[in-house]
């Protein structure tokens, strides 16, 4: 049996691939990019805002054309989107053999009629699809807080931590396979633990990871502003395996909306994490996203959060529009008030204001010397190496072109001397030193 696998969304979700395609490739499974070979097309989808729940949907009927015409050939939709909306999916696409929620996508395999399947372990036994010098490591699943515009809870539950045993074994393994780099996520990671061990472990834990041979960069991604306190920048400063960057979602700058939002915390405190952050490691890089068109967003708010994000200055800002999730408290509150082409509008100009202050930031690293990990080869000019910085996350922030004319090794650190901006986003570099 051949399969193609198409996983869509967040990282978190991609963990969950990869333990599906662990499961895949030990009954013996072929993996395949070709939906035309495959025997099977699996989708992971996303179902947390409209414009991911439009591209998995977009993504299924791709598939279909597919299988339109080809004796059995088969469809498998899992993850979130299934999750939310499985029998209105089993209504309006029949050409879908299979609809999988969460809580049985280990059982995918048997369900496609492979029998004796042995599976133990399922993180030990993920099939990393990454480069091999870099991986996710998912430390909990679910969510305690009650965000007003947040579906995720209803999807994937309460917060659950995994045990630091269990995790360490993972680390090992992934270690063991050449990872360098690991990216920690989960759907609150500064609240790793609480269940378990009745406080926050995620420094107990990275301290662990940090005995580990291999692993030289330690990444953290989906911090909540409630649990990032002094101490905790403290550590980061401290840590020689934290690389200084973190990812901690703000969704807005003003009280009146962070209280609408039900986020927990104020606009004092988002500028207290700063203030730490500048106090303890100025040269940290963080990451933040915001949510515009909130449907008690007011023109004002809008515009303070603009004067916010240019006195914040942060490294590399997402920017969502309000997406009205059905069974969130803002849809039971609140109607979607704010019309899109505004919620558009909005997002633009924050965007438009974000990539200025990006490229200033980029600009300042012109003329020094910096580590870079090779992430492989440019796509536009194929000889062209491409790399990071610890700067930047996988995939998601930008990247340095590397000069040279040396071979040189996926995977590996270089020292590169940073010559110039390449745009808003990303850097070019001559190489120094593998």
């Amino acid at each position: 049996m051949k399969v193609a696998v198409v996983s869509l969304g967040c990282p978190k979700n991609l963990v969950d691939t990869e333990i599906i395609l662990g499961k895949l490739s030990s009954c013996s499974v072929a993996i395949t990019k070709d939906f035309n070979e495959a025997d099977v097309i699996l989708i992971n989808t996303c179902g947390f805002i409209d414009e991911a729940k439009e591209e998995s949907i977009n993504t299924i009927l791709e598939a279909v054309q597919y299988k339109n015409g080809v004796k059995d050939k088969k469809i498998v939709v899992a993850g979130c989107l299934v999750e939310r909306y499985k029998d209105e999916l089993k209504k309006e696409l029949p050409e879908v053999d299979l609809f999988v929620d969460l809580k049985e996508e280990l059982l995918i395999p048997e369900k496609l009629g492979i029998k004796n399947v042995k599976f133990d372990s399922p993180y030990q036994n993920r099939l990393i699809t990454t480069p091999k010098h870099t991986a996710y490591l998912k430390i909990s699943e679910g969510c305690d807080h009650t965000c007003s515009f947040c579906a995720i809870p209803q999807i994937r539950g309460k917060h659950r931590s995994r045990t630091v045993e269990d995790i360490l074994l993972e680390v090992k393994r992934l270690a063991d396979l050449g990872v360098k780099e690991l990216n920690i996520v989960s759907q609150d990671t500064s609240y790793y633990g609480v269940d378990l061990y009745g406080k926050p472990m995620l420094w107990d834990l990275i301290s662990k990871i940090e005995k580990i041979d291999g692993i030289k960069w330690i990444r953290l991604f989906y911090l909540y502003p409630t649990t990032v306190n002094e101490d905790f920048i403290k550590r980061m400063a401290d840590s020689e395996k934290v690389v200084k960057y973190f990812e901690m979602p703000i969704q807005h700058s003003e009280d009146k909306i962070l209280k609408d939002m039900m986020r927990g915390y104020r606009k004092n405190r988002i500028e207290k994490i700063l203030e730490w952050k500048d106090k303890y490691i100025p040269e940290a890089a963080v990451r933040t996203s915001v949510i515009v068109g909130y449907p008690t967003e007011t023109e004002e708010d809008f515009n303070k959060l603009k004067e916010f994000i240019k006195y914040a200055k942060f490294d590399w800002l997402g920017v969502f529009k309000y997406s009205h999730e059905e069974g969130t408290p803002a849809f039971k509150e609140y109607d979607d008030l704010i019309p899109e082409d505004e919620k558009i509008s909005r997002k633009n100009e924050l965007i438009n204001i974000q990539e200025k202050i990006t490229e200033e930031k980029n600009r300042f690293f012109v003329g020094k010397q910096m580590e870079v990990l090779i992430d492989g080869y440019s796509e536009e000019w194929e000889t062209l190496p491409i790399g990071r910085t610890y700067r930047s996350g996988f995939e998601i922030d930008g990247i340095v072109y590397i000069e040279t004319d040396e071979p040189i090794t996926v995977g590996e650190f270089a020292k590169v001397k940073i010559k110039d901006t390449a745009d808003q986003y990303d850097v070019v570099g001559t190489l120094c030193e593998k």
